[in-house]
């Protein structure tokens, strides 16, 4: 199959309407794919000291993996240069594995879905390296089931009881096991380089060994659609006050990739397990629900893209004239209190102190100067996203930095000041600090 992507689509069809019609939007979304990872690679070397400034933070640096699995997804299949690109891509994913994971025992931070995409993610570039060097695929693939039972119970307890993680993260849940669920159906395939395996040897491997894996992962490939489903329930109110914004693109893709997770796992029973040990009631239900969950995150990922088309601009043109520049990240007042690397905790009543500095410190860009006319690099509060992660108003900065030092010891409270330089919101928000602090404090 000219088209790899879809697991068990070995025999296609080439003269079907619909076969044509999903190849050309699959090769439209392809150089869709391919021109952004082009201009991420430009950014990262025009503009390097932006790009070391989002890296060095696990809030900003979390969708960074994204664009190596689409440099991989991009690119596979097409020649030489493809295949170069497909190795460069896990090679740099493997990278940004090691350097997010040592970042974030550095700060402090505990496992959640945000990791997903620069952790479980290499599973991607590990089917797609497996199409060139099988070897390769078969080491990243046992790296990306390490860490999918090594981080996602520590997700799901942390979506269920940590009230203080955002909608976007908690959506996020369901993409861990479905990266790992669909890079296993291919893996565990043939690699046909023998001109005669032994077909009798891969289907005792596949029954005894792949199909109960393949079933462990779906199952909880449904849990992390039911904690992802209700972490937003429980949200909902706190994505109602939200305007839209760049972290809200973490909405777009899960349930797609959800979906090619249930069509991997349907393939599987389709082809290895015998044909009286499935329900026919079980292929029904999984076929319904795969529709449905086509449609549903065809439309949510549509809508997704469309409106931050609309929105693309004013992020992109930012005049910072009238606003006063946030501080650097060891000037912030979370930074000053030694509170950044605080850590974090299953269940915790405080937003993490790596949120709550990006908050602070705001977004490294280049912005037009427009009385000297040239660019300068300044930072802003005025795109509305660091990461997955929306901005907070300045009352629940104030509030949640308050929590955060109560939880600490209130020793550390009556020794900090206001040092926030947070911009006001547009309701003209002025929530004095030491008054919150005075009620906190005759709480406690």
């Amino acid at each position: 199959c000219a088209y790899p992507e879809f697991p068990g689509c070995y025999f296609c069809d080439e003269y079907n309407r619909w076969y044509i019609l999903a190849t050309r939007f699959h090769l439209a979304c392809g150089y869709v794919a391919g021109v952004s990872v082009m201009l991420f690679f430009a950014k990262a070397t025009m503009c390097w000291k932006v790009f070391m400034d989002e890296m060095s933070s696990p809030t900003t640096a979390s969708p960074s993996g994204l664009i190596f699995m689409t440099m991989a997804l991009s690119f596979v299949g097409k020649g030489d240069v493809g295949a170069m690109l497909v190795i460069l891509a896990s090679f740099l994913h493997l990278v940004l594995v090691v350097w997010f994971i040592y970042m974030s025992m550095a700060y402090g931070t505990m496992s959640d879905p945000s990791w997903f995409a620069n952790t479980i993610g290499i599973g991607l570039c590990a089917v797609k390296i497996w199409f060139y060097y099988p070897l390769s695929g078969h080491f990243l693939i046992a790296i990306t089931l390490i860490m999918t039972f090594l981080f996602y119970p520590i997700c799901l307890i942390r979506v269920a009881l940590n009230e203080k993680m955002s909608a976007t993260i908690c959506w996020m849940n369901m993409i861990g096991p479905a990266v790992s669920l669909y890079s296993l159906a291919i893996i565990m395939e043939p690699t046909f380089q023998q001109e005669r395996p032994d077909i009798n040897h891969f289907q005792t491997v596949q029954r005894s060994i792949y199909l109960p894996s393949m079933t462990c992962l779906f199952v909880l490939c449904i849990l992390g659609m039911i904690s992802s489903v209700h972490g937003l329930i429980v949200r909902w109110k706190q994505i109602a006050r939200e305007e839209f914004c760049p972290a809200h693109a973490a909405y777009s893709f899960p349930l797609l990739m959800h979906a090619l997770a249930v069509q991997s796992y349907r393939s599987s029973l389709d082809f290895f397990a015998d044909a009286d040990e499935v329900s026919p009631t079980l292929k029904k239900a999984l076929h319904v629900y795969w529709v449905v969950l086509v449609v549903a995150g065809t439309f949510t990922a549509l809508t997704c893209i469309i409106t931050y088309l609309v929105f693309l601009p004013s992020w992109v043109d930012v005049d910072t004239r009238e606003e006063a520049e946030p501080p650097e990240t060891y000037e912030t007042s979370i930074s000053m209190s030694q509170s950044l690397t605080y850590g974090e905790s299953l269940i915790q009543p405080y937003v993490s102190p790596t949120i709550l500095q990006a908050n602070e410190t705001g977004i490294l860009i280049v912005s037009y100067d427009y009385q000297n006319s040239w660019c300068d690099l300044v930072r802003t509060l005025r795109i509305p996203a660091f990461g997955f992660e929306p901005m907070m108003s300045r009352r629940m900065f104030n509030r949640e930095r308050n929590a955060l030092k109560l939880f600490m010891g209130v020793q550390d409270v009556i020794l900090e000041g206001d040092e926030s330089r947070v911009e006001g919101d547009e309701d003209g928000d002025d929530i004095c600090f030491e008054n919150e602090l005075e009620r906190a404090m005759n709480a406690v």
